[in-house]
C-alpha cells in the first residue's frame, strides 16, 4: 500500500509545483513593461499640446488625450549629465559629487558604478534592459550602460554636438563614413573640438560607425526600439529610449527634412512625433499596451542661445543652464491604457527623480536602503488619485543657489536675491524679495540646510 501513497505524493507534489510555477509566471507577467522617451533639450513649449505652432505633433498630442499631460513637471538639473543621472538613479547628482557640468570625449570619469539605475533595479525583477539613444554618463568602460545594468546599448555616448575618443574600441566590421578610415579614427590629432558634431554610434561596447549618419539617427532609434521590444514583448522589460535631439546640431531625414513651417527645428520635432506614434502603434498591436507604462519627457529646457535651431520654454523665464522654471519645467505625457486615466492634466509638482521610486513600487522591487531618495513614488498620480498626493519637501536647482519649497522660489544670484511665487507667478517676473523678506530668510536657511545633506561621504 505504500507504493500508491508514494505515487500519489508525487503527483499532488508535481502538481502542487506546476500550479505554483504557472502562478510565477502569471504573476511575472503582470510586471509591468516600462518605456522612458527622453528628449534633449525639448522646451516646455514645443509640443502642440503644450502650445507649439509651426509644425504639428499628432502623435503626441493623441498620447496626451489617452493619457495624462503633466503642467508642473521638472528635470533634477538644468544640464544633460545631472538630469540624466537624476532619471535613472532617483538622486540628485549632486549627492555623489558631481559639479554640475557635462561630460566629455576626453573625460576620465562618469557616473560612480556604485550609483543604482532604474535598470538595475529592475533586473533584480526579471526585466530585460535596454538604451536605445544618448547616455552621456561617462564613455569609459566602468561607466558605460552595459556596467550599469543595461542588456543592451546602442547610441551615442555623449551629446551630439561632440567628437570621438580614440581610445573607444572600434567593432572589427566598423563602418567609416565621410571619406575617413580606421587610422583617422585612431589619429588623436583628429579627436579634438575641431572634430565637432563627429560622434560615434557604439553597440555595446563598441563603436559600429564613426562618424554618425545624424539623418538617420531618430529613424535608427526607432527601428532599434521596436525590434527590441518585440524580442521581448513576453516581457517584463525596461526601455530608455533616449534621442539624440532637438538638441544642436539638428538633423532630420528625407522624410522629414524641409516639410514643417518652423524649419529644421519643426522638421525635428516632427520626426521625433512621428517615432512616438510608430512605438505606442506597435505596443497596441502586439497587445502590449494596457501592460506598458510610456512616459515622454526632456532633459531639461531649450538651448536659446542656438536661436532659429532652439525651442521653447512657453510661458516661462530663461531656458538650458539655468536655474529659472525654461531651464527646469519640461513637457511630460504618461500613457498606460486602463489605468493612466485618458485626457487626464496634472498639475501637481512632480520631478524626473520621482521615476526611480514610481517604477519600483509598479515593479513590486525594494528601493535601496543605504542611500537616500530623493523622488517620490507618485503611481497613484499616475492612476488620476490626485487627493492626498505625496508632495516634495524642496526641488533643488542645478547651481545649488536656488532651492523652490511649494509655490515658493528663491534664488541667490551673484548681485542680488529673487523671490518668487509659481502660483501667481510662473513667468517669474515679480521679485517679493524685498516685501517677503521672512520667506528670504527661511528659504536661505533650508537651502543651506539642504546644500549641506547633498555633501557626498567622504
Amino acid at each position: 500500500m505504500q507504493k500508491p501513497r508514494r505515487l500519489l505524493s508525487s503527483l499532488t507534489l508535481l502538481g502542487i509545483t506546476s500550479v505554483m510555477a504557472n502562478l510565477a509566471s502569471t504573476a511575472e507577467a503582470q510586471k509591468p513593461n516600462v518605456i522612458i522617451i527622453y528628449t534633449d533639450d525639448l522646451g516646455y513649449g514645443d509640443l502642440g499640446c503644450y502650445g507649439a505652432e509651426g509644425y504639428e505633433t499628432p502623435h503626441l498630442d493623441q498620447m496626451a488625450k489617452e493619457g495624462m499631460r503633466f503642467t508642473d513637471f521638472s528635470t533634477s538639473s538644468s544640464i544633460c549629465t545631472p538630469s540624466r543621472a537624476g532619471l535613472l538613479t532617483g538622486r540628485y547628482a549632486k549627492r555623489w559629487g558631481h559639479n554640475g557640468k557635462v561630460y566629455f570625449p576626453d573625460s576620465k570619469d562618469g557616473m560612480p558604478p556604485s550609483e543604482i539605475t532604474i535598470a538595475e533595479m529592475l533586473k533584480t525583477e526579471g526585466y530585460q534592459t535596454a538604451l536605445v539613444g544618448k547616455w552621456h554618463l561617462g564613455h569609459q568602460p566602468e561607466y558605460l550602460p552595459t556596467s550599469q545594468g543595461f542588456d543592451y546599448f546602442f547610441g551615442i555616448p555623449y551629446s551630439n554636438d561632440m567628437w570621438h575618443d580614440p581610445k573607444t574600441p572600434l567593432a572589427d566590421n566598423a563602418v567609416f563614413r565621410e571619406d575617413l578610415t580606421r587610422k583617422d579614427y585612431l589619429d588623436s590629432k583628429l579627436a579634438n573640438k575641431s572634430s565637432r558634431n563627429r560622434v560615434p554610434l557604439m553597440q555595446g561596447t563598441e563603436v559600429i560607425e564613426w562618424p554618425v549618419d545624424q539623418a538617420q539617427l531618430t529613424r535608427r532609434y526607432t527601428e532599434e526600439a521596436l525590434a527590441f521590444i518585440r524580442e521581448n514583448e513576453n516581457g517584463p522589460f525596461f526601455l530608455y529610449f533616449a534621442h539624440a535631439m532637438p538638441h544642436i546640431p539638428l538633423y532630420a531625414s528625407e522624410q522629414f527634412k524641409g516639410k514643417s513651417e518652423h524649419g529644421l527645428f519643426g522638421d525635428v520635432i516632427q520626426e521625433i512625433d512621428w517615432s512616438v506614434g510608430q512605438l505606442l502603434t506597435f505596443l497596441k498591436e502586439r497587445g502590449l499596451a494596457e501592460n506598458t507604462l510610456v512616459v515622454f519627457t526632456s532633459d531639461n529646457g531649450p538651448w536659446l542661445s542656438k536661436k532659429k535651431d532652439a525651442g521653447n520654454a512657453g510661458p516661462f523665464r530663461a531656458g538650458k543652464m539655468t536655474d529659472y522654471e525654461g531651464g527646469n519645467r519640461v513637457p511630460c505625457i504618461a500613457w498606460k491604457p486602463g489605468t493612466v486615466p485618458a485626457g487626464k492634466v496634472c498639475n501637481i509638482q512632480t520631478s524626473t527623480l520621482d521615476m526611480f521610486p514610481t517604477i519600483a513600487a509598479l515593479a513590486g522591487a525594494e528601493l535601496p536602503s543605504d542611500r537616500a531618495i530623493d523622488g517620490l513614488d507618485v503611481s497613484s498620480i499616475l492612476k488620476g488619485e490626485f487627493e492626498n498626493a505625496p508632495q516634495h519637501d524642496y526641488h533643488l536647482y542645478r547651481s545649488k543657489n536656488a532651492i523652490r519649497v511649494g509655490d515658493w522660489k528663491y534664488v541667490k544670484g551673484k548681485k542680488k536675491i529673487e523671490l518668487f511665487n509659481l502660483a501667481t507667478d510662473k513667468g517669474e517676473k515679480e521679485n517679493l524679495a524685498k516685501s517677503h523678506p521672512e520667506k528670504v530668510q527661511s528659504l536661505a536657511k533650508k537651502l543651506t540646510e539642504v546644500n549641506a545633506q547633498m555633501k557626498p561621504p567622504r
